[in-house]
């Protein structure tokens, strides 16, 4: 199910999308000339390799990246929990040996360096796709509490999504008798994930990692904004990923709570 809908997510993306465009333009020109869809298939291919062409520059990355917003932040917040959400791991295939990606050291090291001391602390991270081992939570715990001396109070060990990380952290919480969170992710997927956890009930304050300032360092200035490269392009599918993800869930009920 993930992998699937992780498919359907990308045929909505570059550079899946426009990659498709373009080979749908050249099979189009197979067709009797003078035919009506032969005639767009020209248009079509301009039209896809123009849009290929601005995802992958960093002018249009910083663009759509200022288009996620922000998530409120409360004034005289006192937080009872702070929550760490997962971003993913890296796995070798060969040996199965796992370890946090740069997005979710990012998040422990800043959590451990800018979260209030003191307040307990969740970690929020499952397996998601069959073959990994341990649960990211696991690995999140074994940072904190092995290298940067926080320990940890919760563990949500099942969530896949950002939905599931809210309704299962929300669970764990409840029995704690717990409603108000510092949540730490990046500041470009915050805005989703802070409106899904109050969604399930909890009150947020948002201690995002890095800001929409970041977006644009002085190698990408002047004419460079508009040269393609491959890290725009990245940039450029995780902030369409967001306003995709921000969409759904605002038309979409919270899952149940995931056991496993």
């Amino acid at each position: 199910m993930i992998e699937f809908h992780t498919f359907m997510t990308n045929l909505l993306m570059p550079p899946l999308a426009p990659m498709l465009g373009l080979v749908l333009a050249f099979l189009l020109r197979f067709l009797p000339e003078g035919s009506l869809l032969g005639k767009v298939s020209l248009p079509l291919a301009l039209v896809s390799f123009v849009v290929l062409w601005m995802s992958a520059t960093p002018a249009f990355s910083n663009w759509l990246g200022k288009r996620l917003g922000a998530a409120p932040d409360l004034a005289g917040f006192s937080p009872e929990a702070v929550i760490i959400l997962g971003g993913g791991r890296y796995r070798n295939g060969e040996s199965g040996s796992e370890r946090l990606s740069a997005a979710s050291l990012e998040r422990v090291l800043w959590a451990a360096e800018q979260a209030p001391g003191g307040v307990p602390i969740l970690v929020s991270g499952g397996r998601v796709y069959r073959n990994e081992r341990a649960a990211e939570s696991q690995m999140m715990e074994s940072l904190l509490e092995g290298k940067l001396a926080r320990s940890v109070s919760w563990r949500d060990d099942c969530s896949r999504t950002t939905a599931e990380n809210a309704v299962n952290s929300a669970e764990i919480l409840r029995a704690a008798g717990v409603k108000r969170i510092v949540l730490v992710t990046h500041w470009w997927h915050m805005p989703r994930a802070a409106a899904v956890f109050n969604k399930a009930g909890l009150v947020v304050k948002p201690l995002p990692v890095g800001s929409a300032e970041e977006l644009l360092p002085r190698a990408q200035e002047g004419l460079l904004r508009w040269v393609p490269s491959a890290a725009a392009l990245l940039q450029t599918q995780t902030y369409w990923r967001e306003l995709l993800g921000q969409a759904w869930y605002s038309i979409r009920p919270l899952p149940p709570t995931r056991k496993c």
